[in-house]
C-alpha cells in the first residue's frame, strides 16, 4: 500500500514539474521579443549588362528596422533605388504583419556575381547568386542602338570672340528610349543659348533611326581655345531580347553613350577692323523713324528713333550709335529697348535708340548722318551701315499772342467846343471818371468774393475728385521735394504719375506734356528732367528749384483760366497810369 502511494506521489510531482517548465518557457517567451528571420529574394536571375534587379528584404516581424550596411554591393552594383514598405494581412482569422526594404540595383559587369549575406540582428539572409550575360556584340560597321552627332556651324570658321557660332546636337536610337538624359554642352569660356529642338527619323548605316535634334547658340567670351566637353546621355532601350521576339523587355536595358569632345580655336577682334567697337554679325543694317508734329517749332521736340537689326549678335552686344556734333539744337537720349529673337538657326538681336531734338534756332534742323562699323563674319570683312541725314525745316517760336486790331483815332472834339462850354466839358469828364473808378472798384470786389467763395467750398466736390484732388496734392508735394531736394530721377517719377492721374490719362509723357505748356523755359526745363531721369543718382549741376517754379507758374495761371479768371485788371491808381489834371 505504501509503495502505491510513493509511485503515485512521484507521478504528480513530475507532472507538477512538466507544468512549471512549460509556464516558464511561456513566461519566457511573452517577455522576450520575438525573432524575426529575414529573407533575401531577387526578382531575376539571369539579366543582361544593362538591365537591373530588385533585391526584396522581408521580415515577419515589423519591429525589424532592416537597417544594414549595404556598401559591400557597391562593388559590383550601382544602387539606383531604395524605399521601404509594410504589408498587414489576415489569413484564417490570424493577422500577419511584414515589413520589406526593396533595393534597385544594376549589375556593373557581366559574369556570375555573388550577392553576400546580409546581417539583421541576430539573423542573416543567405547568398543569392546572379548571372549577368555581356550585352549583345555589335557586327563590324553596326552602329550602336543609341549615340551622339555633334556638328559646328559653320563648320570651316573662323571664329570670333562675342561672335555667334552654331552647335547642332543629335541623339540617335533604335528602337525605343525611355528615361533619357543629356548633359547640356557646357564650352568654356562661353554662353550658350537653347534656339530650337527638333524630332524626326533618319536612317544610318541601313537602320532606321529616331533623332532628336538640338540648336544652341554659342557666343565665346574671350579668345584663345575654346573646349566643348563630351555630352553624355544615359536612358533605357526597350528592346526584344534573343529568343523571344515577341516579348519586348519591360524595364529595357540601361545604355549610356557619348559625345565626342571639341576644341575649337576663338579669335580675338579682327586686326583689319577700325571702327570703335566690335560688333561681329552675319548681317546688319539700321534704319530710322522721325516723329513730328505738320510744322517744327523752335523748343518743340522731335523724336529720332534709331533701330539696329543684326543677326548672330544678342541685343546686349548691339552698341549706341555715335552721333556727331549738331549745332542749334539739344539732344535728349531716352532709355533703349532691345530683345532677341531667334530664327531656330540663329539669333536676331533688336535694339532702338530715341532722341528727343529740341532746335534753338529757326532756320534749319539738320539731322546728321550716323555711321556704324561692324564685322560681316560670313564675309570675314569690316562693313559699314549708315543712315543719311535728315533736314527739318524750323519755324520761330508761337509766342507771343496776336496783336490786337488798332483802334481807329478819336476826333479831338474839345477843339471844336466853345469857349464857355470848356469849364463844363472838364467837370463832366472828371465826374465820369469818378463814376467809372467807382464801378471799377465794385467789379473787383465783386470777382475777389467770389474767388473766396470757390476756394471756401470745398463741399461742392464729389468723392471721386475730393480722392483725386488728395492724391493729386501727393504728388506734386512729392514733385516738389523732389525738385528742391536736386533728384531728377524722384521727380519724373512723381511727375509722370501725376501726368498720368491729371493731365494725360496715361497715355502721354513728360516730352509730350512738355511740348504743350506754351512755356518756352518750362519746355526746355522738362527736356532736361526727361533726359537726366533716366540716370538715377545722377544729379549734377541740375537747377530742381527753378523747374519747380516755372511748373508752379504755368500751374497756376491754368488754374485761374478754369476758374473764369480774366487778364488782370490795369491798376488805375499807379503812378504811371494817373490822369494829371493839370497837364
Amino acid at each position: 500500500m505504501k509503495q502505491g502511494t510513493t509511485d503515485s506521489q512521484r507521478r504528480q510531482g513530475a507532472a507538477s514539474l512538466v507544468v512549471r517548465a512549460m509556464l516558464l518557457v511561456l513566461l519566457a517567451g511573452l517577455a522576450t521579443p520575438v525573432l524575426s528571420a529575414v529573407e533575401l529574394r531577387i526578382d531575376r536571375d539571369r539579366v543582361m549588362v544593362g538591365e537591373t534587379v530588385t533585391l526584396t528584404f522581408t521580415a515577419d516581424n515589423t519591429d525589424e528596422s532592416l537597417e544594414t550596411d549595404l556598401s559591400v554591393l557597391e562593388e559590383d552594383f550601382e544602387i539606383l533605388d531604395s524605399r521601404r514598405e509594410q504589408q498587414l494581412s489576415i489569413v484564417g482569422g490570424r493577422q500577419t504583419a511584414m515589413v520589406r526594404l526593396l533595393l534597385t540595383v544594376e549589375p556593373k559587369r557581366d559574369g556570375d556575381i555573388q550577392i553576400p549575406s546580409f546581417r539583421f540582428g541576430d539573423s542573416r539572409t543567405r547568398p543569392v547568386l546572379l548571372r549577368v550575360e555581356p550585352a549583345p556584340e555589335l557586327a563590324e560597321g553596326e552602329l550602336p542602338p543609341v549615340f551622339i552627332e555633334v556638328e559646328v556651324t559653320p563648320g570651316d570658321g573662323p571664329y570670333y570672340v562675342h561672335a555667334q557660332f552654331g552647335l547642332v546636337v543629335r541623339v540617335l536610337y533604335h528602337p525605343n528610349l525611355t528615361e533619357a538624359a543629356i548633359s547640356q554642352p557646357e564650352p568654356a569660356p562661353a554662353s550658350v543659348r537653347l534656339l530650337e529642338e527638333t524630332p524626326y527619323q533618319a536612317e544610318r548605316g541601313g537602320k532606321r533611326y529616331r533623332v532628336l535634334e538640338r540648336h544652341y547658340a554659342v557666343f565665346p567670351e574671350r579668345s584663345g581655345e575654346l573646349v566643348v566637353p563630351a555630352m553624355e546621355l544615359s536612358g533605357r532601350l526597350l528592346e526584344n531580347r534573343p529568343g523571344d521576339i515577341w516579348k519586348q523587355s519591360v524595364r529595357g536595358r540601361r545604355v549610356r553613350a557619348a559625345s565626342e569632345e571639341i576644341r575649337l580655336q576663338v579669335e580675338p577682334r579682327a586686326e583689319a577692323f577700325t571702327g570703335d567697337d566690335w560688333q561681329p554679325a552675319r548681317k546688319l543694317k539700321v534704319s530710322q523713324q522721325i516723329s513730328s508734329g505738320d510744322t517744327l517749332r523752335v523748343g518743340e521736340p522731335v523724336t529720332r528713333t534709331v533701330m539696329v537689326d543684326a543677326v548672330g549678335l544678342e541685343e546686349n552686344m548691339i552698341v549706341e550709335p555715335t552721333w556727331p556734333p549738331i549745332e542749334n539744337a539739344r539732344i535728349y537720349p531716352d532709355q533703349p529697348q532691345g530683345i532677341t529673337r531667334d530664327d531656330g538657326r540663329w539669333v536676331l538681336g533688336h535694339k532702338e535708340f530715341r532722341y528727343a531734338v529740341v532746335p534753338e534756332q529757326p532756320g534749319e534742323l539738320v539731322l546728321p548722318e550716323v555711321r556704324v562699323d561692324w564685322w560681316d563674319t560670313q564675309a570675314d570683312e569690316q562693313r559699314l551701315a549708315v543712315l543719311p541725314e535728315q533736314r527739318l525745316a524750323v519755324m520761330p517760336a508761337d509766342l507771343a499772342p496776336p496783336a490786337a486790331a488798332a483802334l481807329p483815332p478819336v476826333p479831338d472834339q474839345a477843339a471844336s467846343l466853345p469857349a464857355a462850354d470848356a469849364g463844363k466839358g472838364s467837370e463832366l469828364f472828371w465826374k465820369g471818371m469818378a463814376l467809372a473808378f467807382a464801378l471799377m472798384w465794385l467789379a473787383t470786389l465783386l470777382l475777389v468774393w467770389r474767388l473766396l467763395a470757390r476756394v471756401r467750398a470745398p463741399s461742392g466736390l464729389n468723392g471721386t475728385e475730393a480722392v483725386e484732388s488728395i492724391d493729386g496734392n501727393a504728388l506734386l508735394k512729392a514733385f516738389r521735394n523732389a525738385c528742391r531736394n536736386g533728384d531728377p530721377a524722384s521727380a519724373r517719377r512723381a511727375l509722370q504719375r501725376w501726368l498720368a492721374r491729371h493731365e494725360t490719362g496715361g497715355q502721354g509723357s513728360v516730352l509730350e506734356f512738355a511740348a504743350g505748356t506754351g512755356d518756352p523755359d518750362l519746355r526746355l526745363g522738362l527736356y532736361d528732367l526727361d533726359a537726366r531721369g533716366f540716370k538715377p543718382g545722377v544729379q549734377g549741376d541740375w537747377d530742381g528749384k527753378m523747374l519747380w517754379r516755372l511748373f508752379e507758374g504755368w500751374r497756376t495761371r491754368k488754374l485761374a483760366a478754369a476758374a473764369g479768371e480774366r487778364a488782370p485788371l490795369t491798376d488805375l491808381y499807379a503812378p504811371e497810369n494817373r490822369v494829371n489834371p493839370g497837364g
